[in-house]
C-alpha cells in the first residue's frame, strides 16, 4: 500500500470519527451525534460466511446494537451484487434480524430517525410487511405492553411507507416505496406524536398520530429487521427484498443533517433522489420577503402589527398569531395567504412559483436561521396606564386618620375601618353579647362550637383580657390548623383523587395524596412562615438534594411532600385513550393556571391564545410562566398522574426494607404450609375415626357420596350425604382437641417463629411528589393554544408586570441535586417581600384572611385582582395589613389576632331600627358598619352535628374517611374497613375529597366542584338543606345520639335547656321551653304505642328536637 493511498483512508477514518468531511458538496459519512445503530452491508466479509447466510450483522455506530439470528433456516443471506455492484442482505421467507436488547433509546416519549437504503418488491403477494421494528417491555414483568413501540414497513398491500404504532395509529405516504427499484426511506419520529415520511428526498407524509397515541418506550427496547419482534405467526407480513444500509439515530436529524445524509446515501447507492439544499432565511428568504411584502411588513410601517424582517417576528407574529409553522408549510398563515391570493394584495408585485416552493421549503426545512430565536417578554406591550392598577404598586404604608369615635378603637385596623365610615356619617355597630362572640370566634379559628361549660368560664371571666385568652388560646389550638388549612385547600383546588371522577360510582383515591392535607394542617398549626411554606409547596424537591441522602430528614421529607400542592390539575392520562399530547399539554397549561390564581388572584385562561384583553398579561407571559413548570411535567417525559408516587424513604432502603419482607414472607409461607400440614394429618386421623365408625357396607359409598360435590351426587348420593355429611365433617374444635403433645408443641413453635418473622417486617408510608428527572424541554408560544402550532420559544420567568424595572432577577437558581431551578426561583421571587412580587402576593393572600374573618375580601373577588376584579374597599387598610404580615414574618396567626381582637370584628351582626340609615348608604356593607352574618360551611354543619351528639372524633391526621355511593345516589360514608369504630365521625377535612361526588350531606351545604380551585365559598339557602337535616340517615342517627346525651336530664325543662346550650350556646326563653314542651308531647303521642317504652317514646321525641335545633338558623349561621 503506498503513501498515498495510506494517507486517504486515514482522512476518511478521521472523517467518520468527526461526523462528516466535505466531497465536492456531498457529505463522506453520516452525522455520528446520536446515531446508535449503522448497519452497513459493505463491511460484511463475504468470506467469513460459506453459505451467505448472516447470523450476525455488526453494528458500526459503537452501541453494539449488532442484530443476530440463531436459528439457521431464518437467517438472511448475503449478495455482493443486489444492484449495480452494491451489496445488501436478502430477505425472504421467515428471514428476520433481531436485537433483543436495544441499546440508546431513553425510556418515554423520544424521538428517533430511521433512514434505509432497501430494495422492496413490488408484485409481493404479502398484504402487509414489517421493514423495521421498535417494541418494548416493561423490565417487571417482561410484557409488551399496547403502544410502547412503532414499526415502519407497509399495510394493505398498499406497498406506499408508513409508521405505526403497535395496537395504535398509523401514517402513510403517498407513492409506493416497494418498487422494485433501490430506495431511501426515511421514517422520523419527533415526539408528541409528530412522525414525518420521506422516500428518495421527497416529504410524503408529516403529521401527528390521533386517537390511539404512542405511550413512550418502555426500559427495555428491542429492534428487529423483517418482522415484529417476537412475532413468528404472521407469515404474511414479513419483509421481502434486500436492505444495504440501515442508519437509526435517538433523535430527528435537522434538515441540514438530513439533507446532507441524504446525500451521502444518494451518492454511495446511485440513487435517485429529490434532495435539494436548505435555504436559509438570510441568504434566500429574506430578499423575497423584502421584494413583496415589506413595504407593508416592516421597518415603520407594519399593517396587522406583523414584521416580517426577521424569524423572530414572523413567530411572534401580528393580531391573527404567528404567520410561519416550523416544518408545516400548509399551515402557516403566510403560505395560505399568498395561496389564495390575498398577499400581496392587488396591485403589489406577485410571488413568482420559484419563491413560493423556496418560501415552503424553507418552511418546511424547520426555518433554519443564523439568528438565536428565542422569545422574551416585550415589555412594551403593557402600557403605561396599565402599569397604574392599584394591585401592581408597591405597599404604600400611611398611618391611620385620626377618629371622633375613639372609644371604638382597639387598633389600628379600627382606625382605618371607622375613618371610612365617619366619611359617611356611619358607625360600628354596638358591641356583640359574649355568647355570639364565643360562638363567632370559636367557628371562624377552629371551625367548631363551643362546648357549655366553655361558654360559662368566658362570661364569667370578669379579667380585661379574658377576651385576648381566649382568642390565643383558640390560635393554638390543635384545631386551627383543620379550619384554616380547609380554605388553603380550597384555593389550591385539593382532592384525594386523580382523574377527572365523572362517574359517581368509580372512586379513584391517589395513594398518599392525604398526607399533603396533613402538612396543610401541620403548617398552620405550627404558624409556619407563609414565604417558606409557598417555597416548599413550589419546589420542596429543589430545596434538599433527596436524592442522594442515605435518609430522609424530617425536613426533606415534608418538603417533597409540599410539593403534592402542584399535583391539583385534572389529569386523566393514567387512562391509555387520554395520555395524549393535547392532555399531557392540557395538564401542564392547568397546573400555571392554578398556581396564577391561588397565588396571585388572576385569571390567565385568556392569554393562552392572546394578550389578554384587560388584564397586563401578554400571551408570552402565559408561556414563560408554563415554562417554569414543564421540566416537572416533561410531555416528552411524561408521568401519568398515577406515576408520581414514591416511598417516604430513599429508594435504596426501600429496596433494603423490600428484600426484608420478602425473606420474611417466605419463610412464613414456609412455616404456614409445615403447620398446615400437622393440621391436615390430625384432620386426616379424625376422619379416618369418623369413617371407620359407620357401617362397613355403606362405608365407601358414604365416603365417595361426601366428596363428590353436591351438583353431581346422584340420588342414592345425595340421600347417604344427608345422612352422613355432618357426621363426617371434621370441626376446628374436633382438630384443636385431637393434637398431641408433640403437635401442639410444634404448631406453638411455628406460631413463634411466624410471629418472628412478622416483627422483623419493616414497613414505609407513600407520598406523591413533584420532582424533575430530564433536562429542561423547550416551551413555545403556541398559536391559539394549539401545541401543533408552536411559535417562539421563550423562557421561564415572572409574569412581566411584576417584575421589577430596575432590577435583574435571576429565572433560575442553582438547586440541590440536578433539578432545574425554575420553581426554586418562581418561589423566591415571589416571596421577596421587598420587590413587588412578593408585596403582591403577600396582599392576596391577607386578603383571603380578612375573607376568612370578616366573610368578604377587602377586594371583594379575591380570585381576581385584575382590572375586571374588584377594587379595595380599604385600599390604606389592605396595604397596612399586608405590611403588618411581612413585618411579622409572614406568618398568619398575628395578623388573624388582629382582625379578630378588633371591635371591627367585635360588632354585633344583627340589623336594628338604629341600622336603616346605614343600610341604605352601604346596603353590601363593604364599609363593615356591622359584621356580617355567615353561613356556616359545609364541613362544620357536619361537625358542629357531631359536637351535639357529642360523637365527634377530635384526632387529627391520618387517611382519609372512605365513602361509598349508593344505589339511589347518595354519597355517604363506607363504615366498612374503618380502623377504629369512631373513625367515620372524624372532622369533615378528613372524609376523601372528591372533586364531582362529595358526601351528600356536604354536597347539599355547597361543598363546592373542584374543577379548578375555589377562592371563596358562594352559600345558598334551597329547601333540600332543610329537608336533609330532617330526613338525611346521618342526621337521624346523630340526632338519636343528641336525644340519649340529653336523656341523662330528668325533666323535659331540663333536657330542653340542655340542648338549647349545647347546640345554640344559650338558655332557653320561656317561650322557647313553652314551645320545645308542647313539641315533645305531640311527637311522644306520635311514637307512642304498646311495644315501646316509656323512655324510648320520650327520647324519640327528644330526637325530634334535635333536628328542629338543628334547622335553626340560630345553628346554621355565625352571628
Amino acid at each position: 500500500m503506498n503513501s498515498r493511498t495510506l494517507l486517504k483512508q486515514l482522512a476518511i477514518l478521521l472523517a467518520v470519527m468527526a461526523g462528516f468531511v466535505e466531497s465536492g458538496n456531498a457529505q463522506a459519512a453520516p452525522p455520528q451525534e446520536g446515531l446508535i445503530l449503522w448497519l452497513d452491508a459493505s463491511e460484511i466479509d463475504s468470506d467469513a460466511l460459506p453459505d451467505g447466510a448472516i447470523s450476525k450483522w455488526t453494528d458500526k455506530s459503537g452501541h453494539g446494537n449488532y442484530v443476530v439470528q440463531e436459528i439457521a433456516e431464518r437467517r438472511p443471506t448475503f449478495s455482493k451484487d443486489a444492484w449495480d455492484g452494491h451489496p445488501a442482505v436478502h430477505f425472504d421467507g421467515d428471514d428476520l434480524l433481531v436485537a433483543e436488547k436495544f441499546a440508546g433509546l431513553a425510556t418515554g416519549d423520544r424521538p428517533f430517525h430511521i433512514l434505509i437504503v432497501m430494495r422492496g418488491g413490488a408484485n409481493s403477494s404479502h398484504m402487509a410487511q414489517r421493514l423495521i421494528d421498535l417494541n418494548s417491555r416493561d423490565v417487571a414483568t417482561g410484557d409488551f405492553p399496547k403502544r410502547a413501540g412503532l414499526w415502519v414497513g407497509y399495510q394493505q398491500g398498499r406497498k406506499k411507507l408508513r409508521i405505526g404504532i403497535h395496537n395504535g395509529d398509523e401514517g402513510e405516504g403517498q407513492s409506493a416505496a416497494w418498487n422494485d427499484h433501490p430506495t431511501l426511506i426515511e421514517a422520523a419520529y419527533t415526539g408528541e406524536q409528530a412522525f414525518a415520511l420521506h422516500v428518495n428526498g421527497r416529504r410524503e407524509q408529516r403529521g401527528v398520530f390521533n386517537g390511539t397515541h404512542f405511550l413512550g418506550f418502555q426500559p427495555l427496547v428491542s429492534l428487529a429487521l423483517g418482522q415484529h419482534f417476537g412475532q413468528v405467526d404472521a407469515t404474511d407480513s414479513y419483509f421481502e427484498g434486500d436492505i444495504a444500509e440501515v442508519l437509526v439515530y435517538d433523535r430527528a436529524l435537522t434538515a441540514t443533517q438530513q439533507y446532507e445524509t441524504g446525500q451521502y446515501l444518494s451518492k454511495k447507492y446511485a440513487l435517485k433522489t429529490d434532495f435539494r439544499p436548505i435555504p436559509q432565511f438570510e441568504r434566500d428568504i429574506r430578499p423575497i420577503l423584502a421584494s413583496h411584502c415589506q413595504d407593508c411588513h416592516g421597518g415603520d410601517v407594519r399593517e396587522a402589527e406583523l414584521d416580517l424582517r426577521t424569524v423572530s417576528d414572523m413567530l411572534r407574529g401580528g393580531q391573527a398569531g404567528p404567520v410561519i409553522v416550523r416544518g408545516f408549510p400548509d399551515r402557516s398563515e403566510i403560505v395560505a395567504m399568498i395561496k389564495t391570493g390575498k398577499m400581496p394584495p392587488d396591485g403589489e408585485n406577485p410571488l413568482s412559483a420559484d419563491e413560493v416552493r423556496m418560501l415552503r421549503d424553507w418552511i418546511e426545512a424547520d426555518a433554519p436561521s443564523t439568528e438565536k430565536i428565542v422569545l422574551t417578554a416585550d415589555a412594551t406591550n403593557i402600557t403605561a396606564e396599565q402599569r397604574q392598577h392599584w394591585a401592581y404598586q408597591l405597599l404604600k404604608v400611611e398611618k391611620p386618620r385620626s377618629v371622633v369615635a375613639t372609644d371604638r378603637i382597639e387598633n389600628d385596623i379600627d382606625r382605618f375601618v371607622v375613618a371610612k365610615l365617619e366619611e359617611q356619617n356611619l358607625q360600628l355597630s354596638p358591641p356583640a353579647n359574649r355568647t355570639t362572640l364565643i360562638r363567632r370566634v370559636y367557628f371562624d379559628l377552629i371551625g367548631l362550637p363551643p362546648t357549655p361549660e366553655e361558654i360559662d368560664a368566658f362570661i364569667s371571666d370578669k379579667r380585661p383580657d379574658v377576651y385576648e385568652r381566649l382568642v390565643d388560646g383558640l390560635l393554638n389550638s390543635e384545631h386551627f390548623g383543620e379550619r384554616w388549612g380547609r380554605h388553603w385547600l380550597d384555593v389550591v383546588g385539593y382532592v384525594d383523587m386523580f382523574g377527572s371522577d365523572n362517574d359517581a360510582a368509580i372512586i379513584k383515591p391517589l395513594n398518599g395524596k392525604w398526607r399533603y392535607r396533613d402538612y396543610v394542617i401541620r403548617a398552620f398549626n405550627a404558624d409556619k412562615p407563609f414565604d417558606r411554606f409557598l417555597v416548599e409547596q413550589l419546589a420542596g424537591d429543589e430545596l434538599y438534594d433527596w436524592k442522594s441522602a442515605d435518609a430522609f430528614t424530617p425536613e426533606m421529607l415534608e418538603c417533597l411532600i409540599a410539593t403534592g400542592f402542584l399535583l391539583s390539575a385534572n389529569d386523566d392520562t393514567d387512562q391509555n385513550e387520554l395520555n395524549t399530547p393535547d392532555v399531557r399539554h392540557h395538564v401542564v397549561q392547568r397546573t400555571s393556571e392554578l398556581v396564577a390564581n391561588s397565588l396571585l388572584a388572576l385569571t390567565l385562561q385568556c392569554a393562552k391564545c392572546h394578550d389578554h384583553k384587560y388584564d397586563a398579561l401578554p400571551q408570552a407571559d402565559y408561556y414563560r410562566l408554563q415554562a417554569v413548570f414543564a421540566p416537572a411535567f416533561n410531555v416528552r417525559h411524561w408521568v401519568v398522574s398515577t406515576g408520581k408516587a414514591r416511598a417516604d424513604v430513599p429508594d435504596a432502603v426501600k429496596t433494603e426494607i423490600d428484600s426484608i419482607n420478602q425473606q420474611a414472607d417466605a419463610e412464613i409461607a414456609k412455616l404456614t404450609q409445615q403447620d398446615a400440614a400437622i393440621l391436615a394429618q390430625v384432620r386426616q386421623n379424625v376422619y379416618d375415626k369418623k369413617l371407620a365408625a359407620l357401617p362397613a357396607t355403606i362405608r365407601e359409598d358414604a365416603k365417595t357420596a361426601v366428596a363428590t360435590p353436591a351438583d353431581k351426587r346422584s340420588d342414592s348420593q345425595k340421600q347417604l350425604a344427608v345422612q352422613y355429611e355432618t357426621q363426617l365433617n371434621v370441626t376446628t374444635e374436633e382438630i384443636k382437641a385431637a393434637l398431641s403433645d408433640e403437635h401442639r408443641q410444634q404448631c406453638a413453635s411455628i406460631a413463634q417463629q411466624i410471629a418472628k418473622q412478622q416483627s422483623s417486617k419493616r414497613a414505609y408510608g407513600t407520598i406523591q411528589h413533584v420532582h424533575e428527572t430530564y433536562p429542561p424541554p423547550p416551551t413555545y408560544v403556541l398559536r391559539r393554544g394549539n401545541y401543533l402550532r408552536p411559535g417562539l420559544e421563550v423562557q421561564p420567568g415572572l409574569l412581566s408586570i411584576l417584575e421589577t424595572p430596575s432590577t435583574e432577577e435571576s429565572n433560575t437558581v442553582a438547586a440541590a441535586g440536578n433539578s432545574s431551578g425554575r420553581r426554586l426561583a418562581l418561589a423566591r421571587q415571589l416571596t421577596n417581600g421587598d420587590k413587588l412580587a412578593g408585596q403582591y402576593v403577600a396582599r392576596v393572600i391577607v386578603n383571603r384572611f380578612w375573607q376568612q374573618v370578616f366573610g368578604r375580601g377587602i377586594v371583594a373577588t379575591s380570585d381576581n385582582f385584575g382590572v375586571a376584579g374588584a377594587a379595595p374597599s380599604h385600599p390604606e387598610l389592605l396595604d397596612w395589613l399586608t405590611s403588618e404580615f411581612l413585618r411579622n414574618g409572614w406568618r398568619a396567626k398575628p395578623i388573624i389576632k388582629q382582625m379578630v381582637m378588633s371591635h371591627a370584628y367585635r360588632q354585633a351582626a344583627v340589623l336594628t331600627s338604629e341600622m336603616v340609615a346605614a343600610e341604605k348608604t352601604d346596603p353590601e356593607n363593604a364599609l363593615l358598619w356591622r359584621m356580617n352574618l355567615r353561613r356556616l360551611d359545609s364541613e362544620y354543619v357536619r361537625d358542629a352535628i357531631l359536637v351535639s351528639s357529642g360523637k365527634l372524633d377530635r384526632s387529627l391526621f391520618g387517611e382519609f374517611i372512605p365513602v361509598d355511593v349508593r344505589p339511589d345516589g347518595m354519597v355517604v360514608i363506607k363504615k366498612a374497613g374503618l380502623p377504629t369504630p369512631t373513625y367515620q365521625w372524624r372532622r369533615s377535612i378528613y372524609v376523601l375529597a372528591r372533586r364531582n361526588y362529595h358526601l351528600t350531606m356536604l354536597r347539599i351545604f355547597d361543598q363546592p366542584i373542584v374543577a379548578r380551585n375555589c377562592t371563596q365559598r358562594e352559600p345558598s339557602a334551597v329547601v333540600t338543606q332543610a329537608l336533609t337535616l330532617l330526613h338525611d340517615d346521618f342526621v337521624l342517627e346523630q340526632a338519636a345520639f343528641f336525644a340519649e346525651r340529653l336523656a341523662a336530664h330528668k325533666t323535659p325543662a331540663e333536657q330542653i335547656t340542655a340542648a338549647y346550650r349545647i347546640a345554640l350556646g344559650r338558655l332557653p326563653t320561656d317561650e322557647e321551653i313553652r314551645w320545645c314542651t308542647e313539641l315533645l308531647h305531640r311527637q311522644a303521642e306520635r311514637f307512642r304505642t304498646d311495644e315501646k317504652t316509656a323512655e324510648k317514646v320520650d327520647q324519640l321525641a327528644l330526637a325530634q328536637l334535635c333536628k328542629v335545633l338543628f334547622n335553626t338558623n340560630e345553628y346554621l349561621y355565625v352571628r
